[in-house]
């Protein structure tokens, strides 16, 4: 692996931070494509090296990690993202900027990127915080169904505007429940029934979330205390979060609101 990128020298990085479910794969997307800045996905990244295989021993590790809702350690995280992150650079050499999805998570892997940082001759320039309480979060996670036949539909029964219209009905016209006793529903385009991910059990949902602010708060408090953070109330509608995160880095991209995206 190379210590030193040069297609990484005076790029800007916009690492986010948020919950899961905090909204952030939304944002990164929109921005992405507004903005020209390629996005490196950490989750998919390791999703891929799962899916491929090529290395049984990585693929094992990180299993034993992401199976149980466990952070990746250190070490590992950051050989997986020093290697795929300087690739994604070196395809885009036109691209000012580059957004950071799950990097870092914690003190340690923010160390080791601003170190990494100097290497290259980039700037961390801001980390984008994406602020949602966890019971937000967590009411938006338990609520969340996927269609079993086509995983791009996707509904939330907590939120009437993704809630699905159609209930799983018996032979007497009784709504259908799941073990827990939740309500089934049907999906509104191809009426499958929806189902609900093992990430999403209330159960896996706390115990993320319970290491999300173990690993994450002192990461903010950090990212604060070096001028680093920025901060944007992730709450809002979503085309309202959009509009905070564009103010905040058109300046540093040298845009204006006018010329944004070109």
């Amino acid at each position: 692996m190379s210590n030193h990128s040069p297609a990484l020298k005076d790029k800007l990085l916009f690492p986010f931070v948020a919950p899961p479910n905090g909204g952030k794969g939304t944002q990164t997307q929109i921005l992405s494509e507004r903005y020209h800045l390629p996005t490196f996905d950490m989750g998919s990244t390791f999703r891929a090296i799962l899916k491929e295989g090529k290395d049984p021993e990585l693929k094992a590790e990180l299993e034993s990690y992401m199976n149980n809702g466990k952070l990746v350690p250190i070490n590992t995280v950051v050989k997986v993202f020093q290697k795929g992150f300087e690739a994604l650079a070196e395809n885009h050499p036109e691209a000012k900027g580059f957004i950071l999805d799950g990097f870092p998570r914690n003190n340690e892997q923010a160390d080791a990127l601003l170190t990494l940082c100097q290497t290259w001759g980039a700037t961390l320039s801001k980390a984008i915080y994406l602020n949602v309480s966890l019971d937000v979060v967590r009411t938006r996670a338990t609520g969340r169904r996927f269609c079993s036949e086509n995983a791009r539909h996707v509904y939330n029964v907590n939120d009437e505007r993704l809630a699905p219209k159609r209930q799983k009905l018996n032979e007497s016209g009784q709504p259908v429940t799941d073990a827990q006793g939740r309500i089934l529903w049907l999906c509104d385009i191809d009426q499958a029934e929806l189902i609900i991910r093992a990430d999403d059990e209330p159960q896996t949902v706390d115990k993320r979330l319970l290491e999300y602010e173990k690993e994450t708060n002192p990461l903010i408090a950090l990212l604060k205390e070096k001028a680093l953070l920025a901060e944007i109330n992730g709450e809002q509608a979503p085309e309202k979060v959009t509009q905070a995160i564009e103010q905040l880095i058109q300046p540093l991209l040298g845009l204006t609101a006018a010329s944004q995206g070109n």
